[in-house]
């Protein structure tokens, strides 16, 4: 029975934004899709597209009821029974209220799974980009996907569900037709598979020879950015001042590619670029407590990331003492065990120490580390994670802060441990939402 009434709600919003897109019709959709760096590539579309013209673009809103919210230009607040209420009755009335117009509206399409609501299918049932852009597939949301392999070897399994994955979010793509264009990934070998029964002009980007925009290289550090690339024939190099982490080079060669695609010409997409910042959540740099400098990468987790995350940080903290505060990587179905025993691994290459947050890391990753003399400590409740932290930080720690976002939410370390307690403004998840979340999380 709910399941029917949360369709029929569902089926009543889309129905509602979809007479609301009609008010745009000449608005240019581009969709972004991908298992991580959906925001960053949205951020920096955004940030290049406003040079060109009037963008709207989903603001924590990329699921099946969250696109078609945004559509007619509303957002839940505390989704509750009465927070529905409020937008079934308020959907009506923003297609007469609502007459905001803008040329480009840029759309970030996430997949929890292969069946509808929260498929592929079932979002282009809301809205069809004229512009699909695919950056990756990892195992995020791979618990969805684990019904669709029956092989029970960790490492082919793995593989299989990245494999169901990317077939998913390239539907997106091969849904675009010719008169639109195709971005896609060259260097996720899952993505390129993909590729064919594309019909839309095809664009590619990567390192891999013969990518349409192709990464010769790509430097980071304390002193900044850089991401040199090629085009047509032509040489460019984008340079940002924040250390971002290298996978930073994907999502801005895809805004660059996304706005190619309508007529940008790089060399102003580069300027653009100049003023972006990273996403709240996604690799901050803060000023910490006790002299400390905390990255705040706490917005979510993947195996991917993690693992890319704390090469980073290991290479922007050099010889300095290295705390990695790590929850679990949620929704990974039956890789949950093997992701998280490699995590182990992981933290012993690039930190001094380890602090674990969750039951995953606790059944996975501790046993490890333990048996490995690594320094380690693992806590349940996060007020005792927090009141161990502010023992351990010195002068000159550097202190990485990375994890999923469901019952783990560890933005609540990062603000803990800043030094300036106005910077909690910039971190990721605020709003009355979910401050009572996480007032009910452990």
């Amino acid at each position: 029975m709910k399941k029917i009434l949360v369709l029929c709600i569902l089926g009543y919003l889309r129905t509602f934004a979809k007479i609301q897109q009609l008010k745009n019709r000449h608005a240019i959709v581009l969709g972004i899709t991908g298992s991580a760096g959906k925001t960053t590539t949205r951020l920096a579309l955004v940030t290049i597209l406003n040079e060109k013209g009037i963008v709207k673009h989903t603001i924590n809103a990329n699921s099946e009821s969250g696109i078609a919210l945004n559509m007619l230009g509303l957002s839940m607040h505390t989704y509750t029974l009465l927070d529905w209420a409020r937008v079934v009755l308020a959907a009506p009335l923003m297609i007469l209220i609502n007459w905001r117009h803008f040329d480009y509206y840029v759309v970030e399409m996430g997949i929890d799974s292969p069946l509808p609501p929260k498929n592929m299918r079932y979002l282009l049932s809301i809205i069809r980009p004229q512009v699909g852009i695919v950056l990756n597939a990892g195992l995020v949301h791979g618990a969805a996907f684990d019904a669709l392999v029956k092989d029970k070897n960790p490492e082919r399994r793995g593989e299989k569900i990245r494999h169901e994955i990317a077939k998913e979010k390239m539907v997106l793509v091969k849904g675009i037709d010719p008169t639109g264009v195709a971005i896609v990934n060259k260097d996720d070998a899952y993505i390129a598979k993909e590729t064919r029964d594309i019909t839309a002009r095809l664009l590619t980007y990567g390192r891999r020879t013969g990518s349409t925009f192709h990464i010769t290289h790509v430097s980071t550090g304390k002193r900044g950015f850089c991401l040199q690339f090629t085009y047509q024939n032509a040489a460019y190099e984008l340079a940002l001042p924040d250390p971002l982490p290298e996978h930073y080079a994907y999502s801005f060669l895809a805004a660059i590619a996304g706005a190619a695609a309508v007529g940008v010409p790089t060399e102003k997409s580069i300027v653009a670029l100049s003023r972006f910042r990273a996403p709240a959540g996604r690799f901050r740099m803060f000023r910490g407590v006790q002299g400390s400098t905390v990255i705040d990468s706490s917005y979510n987790a993947s195996p991917d990331t993690i693992r890319e995350s704390l090469i980073h940080f290991a290479k922007i903290a050099g010889r300095a003492h290295k705390i990695a505060i790590v929850g679990d990587m949620r929704e990974l179905g039956m890789q949950t065990k093997i992701a998280h025993k490699e995590l182990a691994d992981e933290l012993i290459r690039s930190a001094d120490e380890a602090i674990l947050f969750g039951k995953e890391t606790l059944t996975y990753t501790l046993p490890i580390l333990e048996r490995r003399r690594f320094p380690v400590h693992h806590f349940t409740r996060m007020k005792d994670l927090i009141r161990y932290v502010e023992g351990r930080v010195k002068e000159q720690t550097y202190i990485l802060v990375k994890g999923s976002q469901n019952n783990i939410l560890l933005e609540r370390a990062v603000e803990a441990l800043l030094a300036n307690r106005k910077d909690a403004s910039l971190l990721c998840r605020r709003g009355p939402h979910w401050d009572r979340v996480r007032a009910h999380t452990s």
